[in-house]
């Protein structure tokens, strides 16, 4: 059996190989649907869809921090929210990278039409996980997250899905897929 060597000239620096460290920074875009259902009896499920913008940081490999803000519509009632995210990868120096997350901010869901009293944004969680596949300075993920969003007093008129997801605390769920530029 043989073997090459390979030799480095004096006072040289051998290269290092480029890790997640190099590129802390990134934007993000996803799109995904998104079901919330008013904490009450009797009330179903409103369907949406969802655009969510993210700038992140890494602050360490595993550990990234980012700033999102979504918003999401159908035919009546719309929803928007601002959260501040905390991710952890499992695998963060490999192509495929699953993690998970944690999400604290705040958020509406109200008719379009609604109130400013029913607009108002409300304390939120969300909590989930994913898996990005990335291909140098690009990512491209897929992300589930379950959501809570609390009470709102405030809003007192419940003639509508709209106007329920506006007073009471909502919970549902979120699919997004979408794609990240690291610099």
């Amino acid at each position: 059996m043989t073997a090459v060597a390979s030799a480095q000239a004096p006072g040289q620096v051998a290269p290092q190989p480029e890790g997640v460290m190099a590129r802390r920074w990134s934007v993000a875009a996803s799109l995904g649907a998104e079901s919330l259902t008013a904490k009450t009896d009797g009330a179903k499920s409103v369907g949406f869809g969802v655009l969510e913008l993210s700038g992140r940081f890494r602050l360490r490999p595993a550990i990234e921090f980012a700033f999102d803000l979504n918003a999401g519509g159908n035919q009546g009632i719309s929803t928007a929210g601002l959260y501040l995210e905390f991710r952890y990868r499992f695998m963060a120096e490999r192509p495929w990278n699953p993690y998970a997350l944690f999400d604290l901010g705040i958020a509406s869901a109200a008719d379009k039409t609604g109130t400013d009293t029913e607009k108002k944004g409300r304390g939120s969680f969300r909590i989930g996980g994913g898996i990005e596949r990335r291909i140098g300075n690009f990512g491209v993920e897929a992300t589930l997250r379950l959501i809570g969003i609390a009470k709102n007093t405030s809003a007192t008129v419940l003639q509508t899905q709209g106007q329920q997801l506006a007073h009471y605390g909502d919970s549902g769920a979120e699919l997004v897929i979408g794609g990240s530029y690291y610099f």
